[in-house]
């Protein structure tokens, strides 16, 4: 049986892409298929979320040419170098894993796009033989950069920790990792404004998927800053947690930032940001359950769109194929 190696960046920091690479080698396994995730340093390991993933190592295996191996878009520049590691047989089928398009290009100068021979991977269909991807925007993205390529679209599953409660403290939680500067203008005008009233503003870092999980649903509100984003994680998590989420959509999250039930921002638009926020403190002060409804709402979305039935359906019917 033609084996799946999924690699992955030897990176034990909080990150949802690489939690989902480990959770699609966990359900092509559970599937019936063979798979594996692949580290370059031998022993490692994510711990961070829990996990009894298969893990191989580049050292140890031999990707033949009846295997698979799937390469994530954060390469870049560096997927020609992986490929020809002599571990890896130059026939070995490749499949891309873009979580987030918007890197396609990463690691690229504007004279190297426009070189003569410049060439991604995704212009190779006889190497690289399809691209995965996690929102519609993406699919979008490469599709028109790259019309003959085959693109598939997963649906990421929300994980169980991410539960609904009702029982929300005057808190607003929000990462850091990705536009800080925005936070603190978005923040500081709150605060000088006197704005936030009692409200807690919490900042979610270093903490373990158990640990994010515990905020948000101690949390009324997210504050999202990301962007640009595949299909982010963070804000769906949030939802799924009962929290109304302001902020950016990241451009892939625009698919389930619905004006229903969430207040997105042009990215950017730090007044607008800040006013969104306090209108929202406004609203749960003179109509509570206006709050819990909007969150609610939030959550039975996500969860229902973005199911572990529809993300393993996914996953299955796109290996099939590319099997086949």
């Amino acid at each position: 049986m033609p084996h799946i190696y999924v690699l992955t960046p030897d990176n034990n920091k909080a990150s949802g892409g690489v939690k989902i690479l480990y959770r699609h080698v966990d359900v092509l396994n559970r599937s019936g298929f063979s798979a594996s995730v692949l580290h370059a340093q031998s022993g490692f390991r994510c711990n961070w979320f829990d996990n009894i993933t298969r893990v191989e190592y580049l050292a140890d295996v031999t990707v033949r040419e009846c295997d698979f191996l799937v390469i994530p878009e954060i390469y870049g520049p560096r997927t020609f170098d992986v490929t020809r590691l002599p571990q890896i047989s130059p026939a070995a089928r490749k499949v891309i894993f873009n979580q987030n398009c918007y890197y396609t290009f990463l690691g690229h100068s504007v004279a190297s796009v426009l070189a003569a021979e410049f060439v991604l991977p995704y212009a190779i269909p006889q190497e690289y033989v399809a691209t995965i991807v996690v929102s519609e925007d993406s699919q979008t993205y490469l599709r028109y950069a790259y019309p003959k390529a085959t693109v598939f679209r997963i649906h990421n599953a929300i994980g169980e920790r991410f539960t609904y409660s009702e029982a929300k403290q005057r808190q607003i939680c929000f990462m850091p990792r990705k536009h800080p500067e925005d936070a603190v203008q978005v923040l500081g005008l709150l605060r000088a404004r006197a704005a936030l009233r009692d409200f807690q503003v919490v900042s979610i870092e270093g903490l373990d998927e158990a640990g994010v999980a515990a905020v948000m649903r101690d949390s009324m509100f997210f504050l999202s800053f990301g962007y640009p984003e595949g299909c982010p994680l963070p804000p769906a998590e949030a939802m799924a947690s009962g929290c109304v989420v302001a902020g950016y959509d990241g451009l892939g999250g625009s698919e389930y930032f619905k004006p229903d039930f969430s207040f997105p921002v042009p990215i950017g638009d730090i007044i607008g940001f800040a006013d969104s926020v306090e209108r929202l403190i406004q609203t749960a002060d003179k109509d509570p359950g206006r709050i819990r409804a909007w969150g609610n709402a939030a959550s039975r979305f996500v969860r229902e769109t973005y199911s572990s039935r529809r993300e393993k359906d996914d996953i299955v019917g796109i290996w099939s194929q590319l099997l086949a």
